[in-house]
């Protein structure tokens, strides 16, 4: 059995700080405890050449590291490239190829326009849809308006799990955002995609976070807290929003999730917690339904009952999500890990969850491109 044995972030934001130091400081204080027992490092990372003019990141950061022997390797799966990373060595561990993966997610995204930063991103649409003009933004947008014409939860429903997460964030140290938002404030606030505002979508950050990835066994020898990986499946969708059969289903969250629980001998009833990818607010709810902890049309219910806040029945993105804890993209599925495993181990200060002992995970590329998904227990 794989496990997560130990977990650390920089803070997510803007950032001074270059791509390497903000790696380092989430990684060091793993690699100082664990530096002689680390045989692999696995590092998530989509944007360093865009963004920081920066090729072969992986072996940059072991040297970085004082770790050049060590051998590495970097996961490119645009905003999904966290999830696949986890996957990477959880699979190098499970097949005896490593003993102890180092994973690194990092990102530097800020200091660009945002025009240019949305177009990077959209890059990864097909070419014939891109000339249309549309971004990712601007498919959440659609996505919305679809929800709410099949639907019709009011508005204010899908505005809320902005709320709901901000406040999150607000307990969470590491957050791009450590303030609340009332309702108003969200629905008031400037229209980035009619009919999504600002406060309902993810900023733009730079940020990291580290793992280390072992087995069961070998987490036990480090005398460390840990969480083992017990279910994992990942899908891919058509990269053609034009081809798809609907706007308000993600076929390849779905089936990712299915396979992982497939793989855990678990359900979606039996989850305590998630962590869900909210690039904007509307895909936490449809993630929620697509995953099944909700019947598709009804995920925003939960929210209007506060179900899925933290001291609801099933708290969704303790962390703060995308939408408050920040996007920067090769950290945010390791992220998603991260939280879930300080949540079941205690660690999770002010946002600790009560008696928190399964959780699941979904690390979404593009716009449900592909996805890669986790259920995580603690005995």
């Amino acid at each position: 059995m794989v496990s997560i044995a130990a977990a650390n972030f920089a803070r997510f934001g803007k950032r001074e700080e270059d791509i390497f130091a903000i790696s380092s400081e989430s990684a060091l204080p793993i690699v100082d405890k664990y530096r002689d027992a680390i045989d692999f490092v696995v590092v998530s990372n989509s944007y360093s050449g865009e963004f920081n003019d920066i090729s072969g990141l992986n072996n940059l950061l072991t040297t970085h590291l004082a770790m050049d022997s060590v051998p590495s390797m970097r996961v490119d799966n645009t905003s999904g490239s966290g999830g696949s990373a986890v996957l990477v060595a959880k699979s190098l561990v499970a097949s005896g190829e490593a003993e102890n993966v180092l994973v690194i997610g990092a990102e530097k995204m800020t200091g660009y326009p945002t025009k240019r930063s949305t177009r990077i991103i959209a890059s990864l649409l097909p070419p014939e849809e891109r000339l249309g003009g549309p971004s990712l933004p601007s498919l959440a947008a659609f996505m919305t308006r679809s929800y709410i014409r099949e639907f019709s939860p009011s508005r204010e429903s899908i505005a809320k799990v902005a709320v709901k997460n901000h406040h999150n964030g607000a307990l969470n140290p590491y957050a791009h955002f450590q303030s609340e938002v009332s309702l108003e404030k969200v629905m008031t606030s400037k229209v980035i995609a009619d009919p999504l505002r600002i406060f309902e979508y993810c900023p733009v950050s730079d940020g990291a976070v580290s793992l280390l990835v072992t087995s069961e066994e070998n987490s036990r020898s480090f005398g460390s807290k840990s969480a083992r990986i017990t279910g994992a499946g990942a899908s891919s969708g058509t990269s053609s929003i034009t081809a798809r059969e609907s706007l308000v289903s993600i076929d390849s969250v779905r089936e990712s999730a299915r396979k992982a629980f497939r793989a855990s001998g678990k359900s979606p009833g039996d989850m305590d917690i998630a962590e869900l990818h909210d690039m904007a607010s509307i895909l936490e709810i449809v993630e929620s339904e697509d995953v099944g902890f909700f019947k598709k049309g009804e995920g925003w219910k939960a929210l209007e009952t506060g179900e899925t806040s933290i001291d609801g029945r099933f708290p969704i993105n303790t962390s703060g999500g995308l939408n408050s804890k920040g996007h920067p993209i090769g950290a945010s599925g390791v992220a998603q890990t991260a939280e879930i495993y300080l949540q079941l181990t205690g660690q999770a200060g002010k946002r600790q969850v009560k008696n928190a002992a399964t959780g699941f995970s979904v690390s979404m590329a593009g716009f449900g491109n592909n996805s890669t998904s986790f259920v995580y227990e603690v005995d």
